[in-house]
This record gives C-alpha cells, structure tokens and sequence, in this order.
C-alpha cells in the first residue's frame, strides 16, 4: 500500500467538513481526482497522534455529531481502521449517487471495487486508473451542475506531463460548468499558501464565480517552509458553486480545528494551527 498518509491531519482537515457536504449537496454524481483506497489501518505514531487520534479525544460535541465521525465510528475507527474518501463518500450518498474514482494505483482502485461491492454498490461505482488531470481536461469528459468534483492534489500547480494541464485547470473547468467543487490543496511555505490565494483570486475575478478557501497551517511556518511537519505544514479547501449551508459548515469545522490545535504540539515542539477563510468574488 504506497499511501501512508491516512488519518493525519491534512486527512482530517478535507474529510472532516466533506462528510457534512455532501449530506448537504446530495450529488447525483460524485466525481474524485486522486481516490486513494477506501480504508486504512492506521497506527498510533506522531503524525496519527497529532490527526485524527487527537480529534477523537476532543469529546467535542460538534465533532461527536458530525458525518465524518458518524462513519468512522461506524466502520470501525475504535478498532485503528480508517475510513478513505471513497468509502466515506460510497457510505454517505450510496445508491443516490453515481461514483468516478480516478487514481494512479490499480491496486487503491481494486480495494475501492471491493469496498463497493460490501455495500452492494458496485453497479454505480467506475474506476478509472491514470493520469486524472488528462482524464477530467479531455474533451469528452462532460461535467455539469449535477456533479460534485472533489479534487485532492497535494501540489496543485504540478503540471500533467501528459496532459500539459494542472488541478487548476480541472478546477476552473468545474466552476465553469457550474459544478459542485472542493479541491484540497498543501503546502510547504507562506509562499506557498501566498501563490494558491492570487490564483484562487484571479479566477475568481476572470470567471465571475465566487470562490472560498479555507487554510489550516503550523504557526512557525514563515515565507520559505515551516521547521515542523506533523503530516503536512499547511493545507487548505477551495470551494465553488456550493450551497450556503455547505459554506457555513466548512466555516464551523475551520473553527473547530483552530479550537482543537490551540495549544498543540509535535515531538515536543509547539504546532499550534493558524486558519484564515477568504472569500474571493
């Protein structure tokens, strides 16, 4: 399993609000650009300690009653298995919902399929395995009002050796086509975070779609990186084309997290978060 990222903190930040989202949107397709497999086993080490270990110790009754800790619990979070986003997703809408799962591993694909079919789901789920920026930037890859494209690139700005295309390409063609839109996007730098906001801000103003995001970053992170990594130094959800409703529960969660992260730390280290939500028009 090449993916050893589950249950850190860039996990909890995008699946945390995504859960309540899509009970919200209720999509009737539902769109994913880097699915990565639909369960985990996790162990507790630094980075779990700090993601959703920590989180679940909260007794947080907002976090108690969201969607996402509704399905972990269900799925078996007490016993260290760990819900992806596909079996979130699969788990939240099921048969209300047509799925595309796009990723670069057959191997994360097949546990997907397999997930599905435990849920009697299979007829409404299709895998795609390659280069999903090609794929969503082809021609023939119609979108619409009635999906819902969850994106979840880590460097957004990676340019598709293939496609010649970026997650930002994907982005602004779903906002176009006035689909429902979520993209998690890290970084490393204040920089960094800096590049993603001008760009978020700019398609904004060229395509007459309002745009929000939503950060979560390590306080000692400065312009050139941040000397702690407790999974990722930053990260944050850019949303379009999303109810009101959706947008207030993205903001309730930034607040949850910020409350959460107040006086954390890492390997002894303070890592206490800092958020910021942007709304660009």
């Amino acid at each position: 399993m090449p993916y050893n990222h589950a249950g850190e903190i860039g996990d909890v930040w995008k699946h945390l609000p995504l859960c309540d989202i899509l009970k919200i949107e209720k999509p009737v397709k539902y769109r994913e650009s880097n699915s990565a497999y639909s369960e985990y086993t996790i162990s507790v080490k630094p980075q779990t300690e700090y993601g959703i270990l920590k989180i679940l110790g909260l007794n947080s009754y907002e976090f108690m009653n969201s969607e996402y800790y509704s399905v972990l619990k269900k799925n078996g979070i007490d016993d260290y298995r760990y819900t992806g986003s596909p079996g979130l997703a699969l788990e939240i809408l099921s048969d209300k919902a047509r799925y595309f799962f796009h990723d670069l591993e057959q191997e994360a694909l097949n546990d997907v399929e397999a997930f599905a079919r435990r849920k009697g789901l299979q007829e409404y789920v299709k895998t795609v395995c390659g280069d999903s920026v090609l794929a969503f930037m082809d021609k023939d890859y119609l979108i619409d009002e009635n999906d819902f494209i969850f994106l979840d690139p880590y460097t957004p700005f990676d340019i598709s050796e293939i496609a010649g295309f970026n997650f930002f390409d994907i982005f602004k063609k779903a906002i176009t086509a006035r689909s429902k839109t979520l993209m998690w996007y890290g970084y490393d730098s204040l920089n960094g975070q800096r590049l993603i906001c001008e760009l978020l801000k700019k398609m904004a103003n060229e395509n007459n779609v309002g745009i929000d995001s939503f950060d979560v970053w390590v306080k000692s992170m400065d312009a050139d990186g941040c000397e702690i990594n407790p999974g990722v130094p930053g990260c944050g959800l850019a949303c379009a084309n999303l109810s009101s409703e959706s947008v207030a529960i993205l903001n309730k969660y930034l607040k949850l997290v910020e409350d959460c992260y107040a006086n954390a730390t890492y390997y002894g280290k303070s890592a206490i978060l800092l958020t910021k939500s942007v709304k660009f028009s």
